[in-house]
């Protein structure tokens, strides 16, 4: 289907990074949401915990060193591809997303919001 191809096309060539705050429940439902995402479609994210709290979850994550202030992120959770040759990054989504709405997002965001009539 068009989302799985999105996401594997647009996987690889960016590297995603999920910015969370690990005291925030809203933050927690999405590390979940993230963590199965990642598994269903053998996407590789770094996830990256913003106020030093980790979300079991996510046991492998990092805590952030300047990146989210550096990238000018001000809402979490936030999904973000990073393009690791050219540093360039853009954000893929933010707050809570299913699933569903995330791979259709990943969509939207490789066909450059086309609408699909």
């Amino acid at each position: 289907e068009k989302e799985k191809a999105a996401i594997s096309t647009l996987a690889s060539r960016y590297g995603v990074f999920f910015f969370y705050r690990g005291k925030q429940a809203l933050d927690g439902q999405m590390a979940g949401v993230i963590k199965n995402f990642v598994q269903e479609n053998r996407l590789a994210v770094v996830p990256v915990s913003v106020d030093g709290v980790i979300n079991p979850a996510l046991p492998r994550s990092r805590l952030d060193r300047g990146h989210s202030r550096r990238m000018g992120i001000a809402h979490f959770p936030a999904l973000f591809l990073v393009e690791p040759k050219d540093q360039r990054y853009q954000p893929l989504a933010y707050g809570f997303m299913t699933q569903d709405a995330l791979a259709r997002q990943f969509l939207a965001v490789a066909t450059g919001f086309k609408p699909n009539f």
